[in-house]
């Protein structure tokens, strides 16, 4: 299953996939069924971004310092499911009963100045009794007196050797113990980050929460909707024009210009596929960032799709499911009703 929960979130390395056919859909589609003009929901920067010149135009964008510093998180949690939020923006989970303890890249830092982290700890449902062979027993709905979740904040130097010794642990916090017997628990705390680079982001965003909610979701669903037409038609160069204002900043919380090659591969085997669209159902609307973003995100508890977006792409012969990451945003000054959504950068 390829999935991806806030598009190249963790720049990891290409899933397998099948072989690819060429793509040669144009940016503007216009047939029979579907329509859909790209240029009505892209920033001004990213209206000339193509296939060709997408590896430069985002090196260029990417600025080297004296200092580089990478932030991460290191998570060791027993008995529950976790969710890892930095400023109220999705960073990562872990659906799974296996503990990584590798250092995750915190991403959602646009600028020096205090950080917000919020961890979200949820109760293991049947995957204890599938890992026992207990299927008959009833699934775990509370946090167990056993779940507890230890994390630390550490800082890395991108231009050190990148050796443990090379970390700095900004701060560690335990989760408290009365999680104990709730359905589910959060707790958070903030940590201070040195950064070179600032960026808007999202910051300059209208309160989703504040308007209309049935328009909302009409225009979330119909933004969803053409991502997915997107994937159906290959239309790689719309992806890219789409993605390319939070492609660049990540890149650059990452002071990465040299693997963008290799992030273009990626967002080919994500976008030419042979997909088919499967309707929207059973979603919840998961507002961030201060109300600032929007996440159309499935209800469904089955750990390959739990945490993923609402959209579901089938693909393959063994009808493989792809959730495509998207993050909806809304700048000042534009009018959802007429003009929709965009997406974050």
């Amino acid at each position: 299953m390829k999935k991806l929960f806030l598009i190249i979130i963790a720049n990891t390395c290409l899933l397998s996939c099948a072989q690819k056919k060429e793509n040669n859909q144009p940016t503007t589609i216009n047939n029979s069924k579907n329509m859909y003009d790209i240029n009505q929901y892209i920033f001004p920067e990213a209206k000339d971004i193509t296939e060709t010149n997408f590896v430069t135009k985002v090196s260029s964008q990417i600025k080297h310092y004296d200092k580089e510093p990478i932030y991460y998180v290191r998570i060791n949690k027993q008995n529950c499911l976790i969710e890892v939020y930095i400023n109220d923006v999705f960073n990562n989970s872990d659906y799974e009963l296996s503990n990584v303890i590798t250092p995750i890249g915190i991403y959602p830092v646009l600028k020096s100045g205090s950080q917000k982290v919020t961890v979200k700890m949820y109760p293991v449902g049947d995957l204890i009794n599938k890992d026992l062979g207990l299927e008959n027993q009833l699934p775990a709905t509370k946090l167990s007196d056993k779940a507890k979740v230890d994390i630390s904040v550490v800082m890395m130097d991108n231009k050190s050797k990148k050796s443990f010794d090379d970390e700095k642990i900004i701060t560690t916090q335990v989760s408290p113990k009365e999680a104990a017997g709730k359905e589910f628990y959060e707790f958070s705390f903030t940590f201070n980050a040195e950064v070179p680079y600032e960026f808007e982001g999202w910051t300059k965003g209208q309160d989703l929460r504040k308007l209309d909610q049935d328009l909302v979701r009409k225009k979330a669903l119909e933004f969803y909707k053409m991502i997915g037409q997107i994937h159906v038609n290959n239309d790689i160069n719309a992806e890219l024009k789409l993605v390319y204002p939070s492609t660049t900043r990540i890149q650059q919380v990452l002071y990465k210009d040299n693997n963008i090659k290799n992030i273009l591969e990626e967002y080919r085997g994500y976008v030419i596929d042979n997909y088919k669209q499967l309707p929207i159902t059973k979603y919840k609307m998961d507002y961030m960032g201060d109300g600032k973003l929007l996440c159309l995100i499935t209800d469904s508890l089955d750990p390959k799709l739990r945490g993923g977006g609402a959209l579901m792409l089938e693909y393959g012969e063994d009808k493989s499911i792809y959730q495509p990451g998207i993050t909806l945003y809304l700048p000042e000054g534009r009018d959802l009703a007429t003009q929709g959504f965009m997406m974050w950068k």
